[in-house]
C-alpha cells in the first residue's frame, strides 16, 4: 500500500516538476545512445559523474520513450529500493506499525525530493540502504551459509552499484567498515575465537574495485571543475547538509535521541533521583532496551555524520561538496530517530498509531508544499516563454537570436519552447568574466565540453556572438554576468518592461540565478548612432576556460 501512495506521490510531483540543468545533462548524455558515446563524453567531462545513471536513463527511455516520468525511473525505482530496504532494516527490531513510520519519517525531508529527478542521487540513496541491510543480514548469527553468502553478494553489488552512479557513494563504504571494526573489537573483548570476519572485508575490497576503472574519469572532472566550482570544500556545506536535507526531521530526531538517553540515565538511577515529574515517572516505567547492537548503533551514527565524512573525503581529494552528495545522512537520521521513538513510547498504547499519524501529516504537508512551489515555477517559466516572441518583435527581422545568458535556464528553454523559438537560442560564454562577476563556472563548463556533440544549440565565446549579430534579446536576470561585460565594452544594453513573478522560477531545482529579466543588445553588426559610443570588441580567445582572469572595474564587479 505505502509502495503505491509513493508512486502515485512521485508521478503527481514529476508532472508539475519541469526537467531541469541537471537532468537535462543526464538526458542528453543519455540520448547519444550507446555506452561508448556515453563514457566519451564523461572522459570529455561533460558530467562529473560516473555513467550508470546515464546508462540507466538510456534504458528507460527505449523503453518509454524520452517523458518526464521515463527519464526519472530510473530515480524513482532507487529511492523505492532505498524505502524497501529500510522498512525490512527497521522491521527486524520494531513491529510493522513503527516501521512504516520510520519509512515515512524517511521521506519527510529533502532527500525525497530527489526520487523523481534524473540524476544519480536517489540511485546512490537506494544502492548505500541496501548495502547496510545485506551486512546486517550478513553479520546475522542465525543466518543459515546460503543466506550469509546471497547477503555477502547482495552488499557486494549495492556497493559496487553505488559507487558506479557517484562517487561519493565511497562514504557508503564507512558505516559498513567502521561497524565491523566495531563488532571485531567487541567480540575481541568477549574472548571470541573467530575475531576478523574477512568474508565482510574481502567483499569492501572487491565492491570498490570500479574505481579503478572511474579513474581517469574522476580525476579529469576533479581538474576541470574544481579551480571554480560552485561547491568548494567547506563546513558550511555540513550545516547545510544537516539544516537543507535532513530538514524537518533533524530537531525531532536529536530531541528524541536526547530523551532516550535521559531516560537511560535515569532508569539505571532510579533510587538517586526520587524527585522526578509524574510524566518522567512514566515513561521510565515504560521505558524500553536499546534495540541495536553496539556495533549496529557504530554504522547507525557514522550514517548520521556523513556530511562530516563528505567533508573529509572531499578535502583529502577533489575539492568539491554539495549537501546532495551526502543524502543517506537522512537515512541515519530516520532509523535513530524511529529506534529512539520506539524505545520511549513503544510500550504505551496507541502510540505506534499516533506516531504513524502524524509523520504522515508531516509527510503531506511538506508534498503539498513542494507541488505549490514546483507548480508557481512551471506558471512563471510559461510566462517567461509566452514573453520571449513579444520581446523579440520589435526587433527589425522576427529571427534574430534569443541569447540565454543564464546556464540554469538555456537547456530548460531549448527542450520546452515550440521550434520556431528554440532553433534561435544562443548560450554565450566569456569564462572570466563569469568567473569573476559570478563566482563560479560550473554549469558552463559542464555546457562547454558538450558542445558541437551532446546540445542542440549554439554554445560559442561571447566574441563570436557579438561578430556575428545586430540587434538581440537577452534572457537573464539582475546584474548578470553578460549584462555587466556588454557595459563595460560599450555595448548598447536595454531593459524591456516585462515583469515576471518575483522569487518563484529558483526554487529547489531552479530555471534561474534569479528572477528572469528582459534586455535588447547588439552585436557589432548593428548600426551605429552618434549617441553610442564605438565599443571595444572582444576576443574569442579571451573568452576561453583557458584565458587569464580580467579585471573588471569595482563598480560592475560588485553590481
Amino acid at each position: 500500500m505505502l509502495s503505491l501512495a509513493y508512486l502515485a506521490i512521485v508521478t503527481t510531483l514529476s508532472h508539475y516538476k519541469l526537467l531541469w540543468l541537471d537532468e537535462l545533462i543526464t538526458f542528453h548524455i543519455a540520448q547519444l545512445g550507446s555506452v561508448t558515446a556515453i563514457w566519451n563524453a564523461l572522459a570529455h567531462a561533460a558530467d562529473p559523474n560516473p555513467p550508470l545513471t546515464h546508462f540507466a536513463v538510456l534504458a528507460s527511455m527505449r523503453l518509454f520513450g524520452s517523458s518526464e516520468l521515463a527519464l526519472r525511473l530510473p530515480s524513482i525505482l532507487g529511492y523505492w529500493t532505498a524505502l524497501l530496504s529500510l522498512f525490512l532494516f527497521l522491521r527486524r527490531y520494531v513491529p510493522v506499525t513503527w516501521a512504516v513510520t520510520g519509512v515515512l519519517f524517511s521521506m519527510a525531508n529533502a532527500a525525497f525530493d530527489y526520487s523523481y529527478e534524473s540524476r544519480s542521487y536517489a540511485m546512490m540513496y537506494g544502492f548505500t540502504m541496501l548495502a547496510l541491510l545485506c551486512w546486517r543480514e550478513a553479520i546475522d548469527p542465525l543466518a543459515s551459509i546460503a543466506r550469509h553468502r546471497l547477503a555477502l553478494c547482495g552488499m557486494t553489488l549495492a556497493l559496487a552499484l553505488g559507487v558506479s552512479t557517484n562517487y561519493f557513494a565511497v562514504l557508503a563504504f564507512l558505516p559498513i567498515a567502521g561497524g565491523e571494526v566495531a563488532r571485531t573489537f567487541f567480540r575481541w573483548r568477549r574472548g571470541a575465537a573467530k575475531e576478523i570476519d574477512l568474508s565482510i572485508w574481502l567483499a569492501l575490497t572487491i565492491a570498490i574495485t570500479p574505481l579503478l576503472a572511474f579513474h581517469p574519469l574522476i580525476e579529469r572532472s576533479i581538474a576541470q571543475f574544481a579551480p571554480h566550482a560552485w561547491n568548494k570544500v567547506s563546513l558550511d556545506q555540513v550545516c547545510d547538509a544537516y539544516l537543507q536535507m535532513v530538514e524537518v526531521i533533524l530537531f525531532p530526531t536529536l530531541a528524541l535521541l536526547l530523551l532516550a538517553g535521559y531516560l537511560a540515565v535515569v532508569s539505571r538511577h532510579e533510587s538517586k533521583m526520587p524527585q522526578r515529574p509524574q510524566w518522567i515517572k512514566r515513561l521510565v516505567q515504560h521505558h524500553g532496551e536499546e534495540v541495536l547492537e553496539r556495533h549496529e548503533a557504530v554504522a547507525v551514527f557514522l550514517l548520521m555524520a556523513y556530511p562530516f565524512l563528505g567533508y573529509l573525503v572531499a578535502r583529502l581529494h577533489g575539492g568539491m561538496l554539495s549537501p546532495r552528495f551526502v543524502i543517506p545522512v537522512c537515512l541515519g537520521f530516520s532509523i535513530a530517530g524511529t529506534l529512539a521513538a520506539f524505545r520511549i513510547f513503544g510500550r504505551l498504547q496507541h502510540a505506534g498509531a499516533i506516531s504513524l499519524a502524524l509523520v504522515a501529516c508531516v509527510f503531506m504537508g511538506r508534498v503539498a508544499t513542494v507541488a505549490h512551489d514546483y507548480r508557481e515555477q512551471r506558471q512563471t517559466f510559461a510566462q517567461v516563454l509566452n514573453d520571449l516572441p513579444q520581446a523579440a518583435a520589435g526587433l527589425p527581422h522576427a529571427d534574430k537570436p534569443i541569447v540565454v545568458a543564464d546556464p540554469l535556464m538555456v537547456l530548460t528553454l531549448q527542450h520546452y519552447a515550440p521550434p520556431a523559438v528554440a532553433s534561435r537560442i544562443v548560450f554565450p560564454v566569456d569564462f572570466p568574466a563569469i568567473r569573476s562577476l559570478r563566482g563560479e563556472d560550473s554549469p558552463e563548463e559542464n555546457l562547454w565540453a558538450g558542445r558541437n556533440t551532446i546540445y542542440h544549440l549554439p554554445i560559442v565565446p561571447l566574441a563570436d556572438l557579438q561578430k556575428n549579430t545586430a540587434d538581440y534579446v537577452i534572457l537573464a536576470s539582475d546584474n548578470n554576468w553578460l549584462v555587466r561585460d556588454l557595459a563595460t565594452h560599450s555595448y548598447p544594453i536595454n531593459r524591456l518592461p516585462f515583469r515576471f513573478p518575483t522569487e518563484t522560477i529558483e526554487g529547489f531545482t531552479p530555471l534561474n540565478h534569479a528572477d528572469p529579466v528582459l534586455y535588447l543588445s547588439a552585436g557589432d553588426r548593428a548600426a551605429r548612432t552618434n549617441r553610442c559610443p564605438e565599443p571595444t570588441r572582444f576576443l574569442a580567445r579571451a573568452n576561453l576556460p583557458d584565458a587569464p582572469m580580467r579585471r573588471f572595474p569595482s563598480s560592475i564587479a560588485h553590481r
